[in-house]
């Protein structure tokens, strides 16, 4: 009798156990890549630092964004390498490269 007791307890506990649910959105963020940064260069994206802007070459790391437009500045001692709008979308890379005549 125990035993049919004990087996009928786990049977019911075990059909209430709650069940596991994943939400997943389908959607992945674009990413921003920049190519042709000089050493000690900083990447801005809009207006806010994000870092070396050489590290984010596209093939080790990438920055990732928001979908929309987007102001993209590389600056190095102060100066504006790079300025340029762009529009990021879907999980789409964007990527800007940076000049050797605007390296100066």
């Amino acid at each position: 009798m125990k035993k049919s007791l004990t087996l009928i307890l786990a049977i019911a506990l075990a059909g209430c156990a709650l069940p596991k649910t994943a939400v997943k959105t389908g959607a992945v963020r674009p990413t921003l890549a920049v190519q042709g940064a000089p050493e000690g260069a900083q990447l801005f994206v809009d207006g806010l630092p994000m870092g070396d802007a050489s590290a984010y070459n596209g093939v080790s790391r990438k920055v990732y964004v928001e979908d929309g437009t987007h102001v993209v500045e590389v600056r190095q001692a102060g100066a504006v390498l790079l300025s340029q709008k762009i529009f990021a979308r879907d999980g789409e890379t964007s990527t800007v490269v940076v000049r050797a005549e605007e390296k100066k």
